[in-house]
């Protein structure tokens, strides 16, 4: 499975551009906090609704959760050299906080869900009849 979850904040303004089919797509660069003097920066690919959202609603500071996939990019140069990059594409933007320009305080963005009804049978139909469990299996 390919999959990355990362928690961080937007280092620079989203700069929103579309494709000749007309798709939104940005690339933001995310600042990872692993601890005392150590931040990873990773540029994240962001397509179509979830990248106009960003664009309106994010802004430099602002904590970000992103899940979504790493592909890999491996080529040969005219002189025979080997190259390997990566790209972090995101599947889920979640907005976790804005961080107000005037003060270093945080505010968080509460984001309501949509008032409809979930058919949880519909959920789980691809797990098929293996998974069983019962109201001692569930720990609260």
């Amino acid at each position: 499975m390919n999959n990355f979850n990362i928690t961080g904040r937007i280092t620079k303004e989203p700069e929103l551009r579309y494709t000749r089919e007309n798709k939104a797509v940005m690339s933001i660069d995310i600042a990872i906090n692993n601890g005392k003097d150590d931040t990873t920066f990773l540029p994240i690919a962001v397509f179509n609704k979830q990248a106009e959202t960003i664009k309106e609603y994010c802004h430099k500071g602002d904590m970000l959760g992103i899940t979504g996939t790493i592909r890999n990019h491996n080529w040969e140069d005219d002189k025979g050299n080997k190259h390997y990059d990566y790209s972090f594409m995101a599947n889920r933007v979640d907005f976790l906080s804005s961080k107000s320009n005037s003060s270093s305080e945080t505010k968080t963005i509460k984001i309501e869900p949509k008032n409809e009804s979930i058919d949880n049978t519909q959920i789980y139909a691809d797990f098929g009849d293996s998974i069983e469990i019962s109201d001692e299996d569930i720990a609260f």
